[in-house]
């Protein structure tokens, strides 16, 4: 039960088990005309290669854990001496099997084969691609056990015994002849694994160079644990089964015969039992389980097309899970009234499993993402297939259905899936902005996700049409309101939760995250949108749909209000980004400027108010002589409208900053009286909770000066449009710094009771062992709250100096907006 030969045959076997395209001629080998060529699947194959790749990702971590180990302890010690070369594979010596020849093998059993034939759709295809492997029953589960009796048991264990000790000593018998045997042969005698996969008897064959060693694949699905590792046994020795006595065929010997266990199962030969089989191969697929991350990229996984392979079958599941399909005889055939329902037999719903390892190869950075380029085409091939699905959602009625809104499943999934990926540790890193390698099929990560979001605007303008709620065109209300129609909601929220993402990317600002950077480290970060892709975001019409979609959704319930205010945001840090071209599109936008210019507001959004006030005072309003608006509203009838502010947008945000000084002053105060109670009540702790979400503002309107671009000069501008708005604004500012000068530092603080944490050795009262538990709670208590103000302190510190620095920055009169910003990069000035 083992399978020889090294690599070299885990790749033979894995080409022979795949099924051909009928248009592909067959190879011309000299295996062809043997038994190799009939081989199929079989339950102990199955299992074996479970079991052998399990082994392989095993050994490939504490190898590597070792590894990293003996270089620290080599460069630790200094040694000069340079230890040897290490050739032992992944898998016991270097002579035998390596792990990526049972990884390479794994791919062809659990996912190429199936792919192939899925493309095929032949029964007689698959059932001899199958042989005779059949899933594992549910009733053989442990859990199917659990009424037997113990007496049932314990027969049972008896049996099982008997067999293994029975099995140990026939092999071990013919494990002796076969070596008695080996050492009678001629040295040109063929090699014990030839005669085991191709059972020639002609012993001409030419020798293995050094992988004739012996390794397992085979197991025994009878007892999971009956496994012989490492074993010469060959039941199928010629010259030792030549003798009387020789292996007996009415036993157990044909169960591992492999020519015997290839032939087709007739239960494979049935529509239904391929289903099923092929399910269970499919769900066992996975990038983790099959240890594919030991596959290199040249050798096997490029050459062999396993990318194209992982892409092509996740989109034709995907595709016939959508759609479904009536036709009994097929693979993919999916019964509607089950679809909602677990089966065993349902194919379809397994695009997963391809799609999460194609996923996993393409952050895989150590084969330098080389699955990456198919993984973006694959997410763009998944919108851009639907656009016709959405092209005939926006021209049917809206009240043809009740889910007129609800994506397409493939528009769903490639945007759920960008935005992972947008979001993922591996493509923000700073090593993502640099080449994953020296040859000329190295990618730049950080490029290729642009990119792939680029070459998709149009598509992404076309989703937010479908999903946005839609106004009559003559004034009657919303033919899709969101507050009376929920799944329209719904649909636009998880829309703009994916699209925002992909949005920050481009513009490495996350502002509903506190104008915080998107990427890690240095190298080359995308700090602004240039000018082609400002005009190509307005037009392909997704930067109006942006819009669009939040005017569309002002009557919303409060969970979907802080979604529309991260949509918000996004778009004021596209805006920022390219100000003469889509800023000076947005506040020409009614709806938006009614909103964000308002004083409730700037009430309730402080920092935001004062952000999108700062903008609109810069583009539309002149230097020094701004014009106060005058409105009038042309109507006879009597309306109860509100007060209209009549300020400028300039002494609207130099109020809203000088509020905003004044909150985080009474905050400092509030907060270090609270720091300083012994005892600390419930309300204490919702009260610095506040404290500190308003001294989050500071920190905020900081990062938006140092991380965006054109962010100090369009505030600076804003300053100069009212006479004594600067001055106003440092006087704020050194209020603060005042304020900031004057609490403690608590720096090396050890607050607590001298030897409250230690007993005298003579103290028996327990009386006071409580009382010593509570001081000790109070000191910690105390100690903590203490090291949090310090952190709030030091970040509300570093966000003064950056905000005084961007106002000494300014000389005399406003600064043009052609203005070189490399001058007024604050952040290269902090500590």
């Amino acid at each position: 039960p083992i399978v020889t030969g090294g690599d070299r045959v885990c790749r033979q076997l894995a080409e022979v088990l795949v099924p051909k395209y009928k248009t592909t001629a067959t190879r011309s080998t000299k295996s062809d005309n043997n038994n190799l060529a009939k081989l199929a699947l079989s339950s102990p194959l199955v299992e074996g290669v479970l079991q052998a790749v399990a082994r392989a990702g095993s050994k490939a971590t504490s190898s590597t854990k070792q590894a990293n180990k003996k270089t620290e302890d080599t460069s630790q010690n200094n040694e000069d001496s340079k230890s040897p070369p290490n050739d032992e594979s992944m898998i016991g010596s270097s002579s035998i099997t390596s792990s990526e020849g049972y990884a390479q093998l794994a791919f062809a059993i659990f996912l190429e084969g199936p792919y192939r034939c899925i493309q095929q759709d032949n029964l007689d295809v698959i059932s001899q691609f199958l042989g005779s492997f059949q899933p594992p029953e549910k009733t053989n589960s442990a859990a199917a056990h659990e009424g037997l009796s113990a007496e049932e048991k314990s027969r049972l264990v008896e049996e099982a015994t008997s067999k293994i000790v029975d099995g140990i000593e026939t092999m071990s018998m013919e494990e002796d002849k076969a070596k008695a045997a080996k050492n009678n042969r001629d040295d040109d005698a063929s090699s014990s694994s030839s005669e085991f996969f191709l059972h020639n008897k002609n012993n001409n064959v030419a020798k293995e160079d050094d992988n004739n060693s012996m390794e397992e694949i085979w197991a025994e699905d009878s007892d999971p644990d009956d496994y012989e590792y490492e074993s010469s046994y060959n039941p199928y020795n010629i010259a030792g089964n030549n003798d009387g006595d020789g292996y007996d065929d009415d036993m157990d010997g044909d169960y591992f015969n492999p020519t015997q266990l290839s032939n087709p199962d007739p239960i494979n030969q049935t529509w239904e039992g391929a289903r099923k089989s092929i399910h269970h191969l499919l769900s066992s697929f996975s990038y983790g389980n099959m240890a594919l991350n030991l596959l290199s990229s040249r050798t096997c996984w490029t050459a062999l097309g396993m990318s194209e392979s992982l892409g092509d079958l996740a989109f034709t599941l995907l595709l016939a899970n959508t759609n479904g399909s009536s036709d009994t005889s097929s693979l993919l055939w999916r019964e509607k009234q089950r679809m909602e329902e677990d089966v065993d037999d349902d194919i379809t719903t397994l695009w997963d499993r391809p799609l999460f390892a194609l996923r996993d190869r393409a952050m895989d950075n150590n084969h330098g993402h080389d699955a990456l380029s198919t993984y973006l085409q694959l997410l763009c091939a998944f919108l851009s297939h639907s656009e016709e699905d959405i092209m005939s959602i926006l021209s049917s009625p809206s009240n043809d259905t009740n889910n007129a809104n609800d994506l397409p499943p493939l528009t769903a999934v490639g945007l759920s899936s960008f935005a992972t990926l947008c979001t993922s540790k591996e493509m923000t890193c700073s090593s993502s902005a640099k080449l994953c390698g020296t040859s000329i099929e190295s990618v730049c990560p950080r490029d290729e996700v642009s990119d792939a979001i680029f070459n998709s605007i149009d598509t992404l303008g076309h989703i937010i049409e479908c999903v946005r709620p839609k106004k009559s065109v003559f004034g009657g209300g919303s033919t899709g309101k969101a507050s009376n129609d929920n799944s329209t909601t719904e649909s636009w929220v998880r829309t703009a939760v994916c699209i925002i993402p992909m949005l920050e990317y481009l513009i490495n600002i996350q502002a509903r995250f506190d104008f915080q950077t998107v990427f890690e480290g240095g190298g080359s970060r995308r700090t602004t949108l240039s000018d082609s892709d400002a005009k190509a975001l307005l037009d392909s019409g997704l930067f109006r749909e942006l819009l669009s979609l939040y005017t569309c959704t002002q009557d919303e319930s409060d969970a979907s209000n802080v979604v529309r205010l991260q949509l918000l945001r996004t778009i004021f840090a596209l805006s920022v980004q390219a100000p003469e071209i889509l800023g000076r599109y947005a506040i020409r936008v009614p709806d938006l400027v009614k909103e964000v210019h308002a004083s409730i507001f700037m009430d309730e959004n402080l920092v935001d108010g004062i952000l999108w006030t700062a903008l609109g005072s810069s583009l539309l309003e002149s230097k020094l002589e701004a014009p106060k608006p005058r409105l009038k509203l042309r109507t006879n009838a009597k309306l109860n409208l509100p007060p209209v502010d009549t300020s400028s947008l300039a002494e609207r945000c130099n109020s809203g900053f000088e509020q905003l000084c004044k909150s985080c002053n009474s905050a400092l105060t509030s907060y270090k009286e609270i720091v300083e109670k012994e005892d600390q009540s419930e309300a204490d702790e919702n009260e610095a909770r506040e404290h500190k979400e308003t001294l989050g503002s500071i920190v905020k309107f900081s990062n938006y000066l140092s991380n965006c671009t054109h962010g100090i000069k369009i505030w600076l501008d804003s300053l100069n449009n009212k006479e004594d708005s600067p001055q106003k604004a440092k006087t704020a500012i050194a209020d603060l710094r005042s304020t900031l000068a004057r609490l403690p530092s608590y720096a090396g603080d050890e607050t607590g009771v001298k030897g409250a944490d230690h007993k005298k050795d003579d103290d028996n009262d327990n009386s006071s062992t409580d009382e010593h538990s509570e001081i000790r709670q109070k000191a910690t208590s105390l100690r903590q709250r203490r090291k949090d103000f310090r952190q709030v302190v030091s970040l509300v510190r570093s966000s003064v100096k950056v905000i005084a620095l961007a106002l000494e920055s300014q000389k005399g009169a406003g600064l043009s907006l052609k203005t070189p910003m490399s001058s007024y990069n604050a952040s290269s000035k902090t500590d």
